[in-house]
């Protein structure tokens, strides 16, 4: 590459994971892009409850590979009062979600060691970036220049509608699955219309964050197209 700069990416994690467990599942997207991006992880504020198995059951983004550890279970919003979350439930509840919003904002406006180049989130995370993004959009701000979202969906509660009046312009990579059964590709493709001009990202297999040799090329010339308009 013609120089060293990297790009910092904020990654935003999926319901029933932390910081740390995204990281250590998105070891391989890393080793991809070492020479192209850092990573750096946050931490969803609001702990999902022990036992709550009626969201976990159908809901959980931690059992990609390795088991979770139950006190490391953590989502950005519920769509219920009682602490539950299912990206598939229409609801007019988004208890949380302010907290996690606000939490994340000031992550973006005082960052360590310099501003983020792009953000990155994963299922509610992705969910979550979206609304970012559109946030960012309607209000001018320059949070960040570039989102990837894996396995994303336009968020079913109610309290989420004001921020889908319009597209985001920032560039935009949509990784999804043909056979995840957690977010369907119907769900993910619906989000795409919110974006101008989205890249998207098809992969075979299921609710995870991809990074095999089938997906090197696209990431790679995505990254690269990031780097040069830094």
């Amino acid at each position: 590459m013609a120089s060293n700069k990297r790009l910092k990416i904020l990654c935003i994690h999926g319901y029933r994971q932390s910081g740390q467990t995204f990281r250590e599942k998105t070891g391989s997207l890393r080793k991809l892009l070492k020479n192209h991006a850092e990573f750096v992880y946050i931490t969803a504020p609001h702990k999902v409850p022990p036992g709550n198995l009626g969201s976990a059951a159908s809901e959980s983004e931690a059992s990609c590979d390795t088991p979770q550890e139950k006190n490391d279970e953590n989502g950005w919003w519920f769509s219920r009062e009682d602490d539950y979350f299912k990206s598939t439930d229409y609801s007019n509840v988004s208890k949380g979600f302010q907290a996690s919003l606000d939490m994340i904002i000031s992550v973006l406006e005082n960052p360590p060691d310099g501003g983020f180049d792009g953000i990155l989130g994963f299922s509610q995370g992705a969910c979550l970036v979206s609304m970012l993004c559109l946030l960012q959009q309607k209000e001018q701000k320059n949070w960040f220049k570039f989102a990837v979202l894996v396995a994303g969906f336009k968020s079913r509660s109610s309290n989420h509608d004001i921020f889908y009046q319009h597209q985001a312009a920032i560039p935009s990579l949509h990784v999804y699955g043909e056979t995840d059964r957690i977010i369907s590709t119907e769900m993910s493709e619906e989000l795409l219309q919110y974006f101008e001009n989205p890249t998207t990202l098809i992969h075979s297999g299921g609710h995870f964050v991809p990074a095999s040799g089938q997906q090197k090329k696209m990431y790679l010339d995505f990254f690269d197209k990031m780097l040069k308009a830094s």
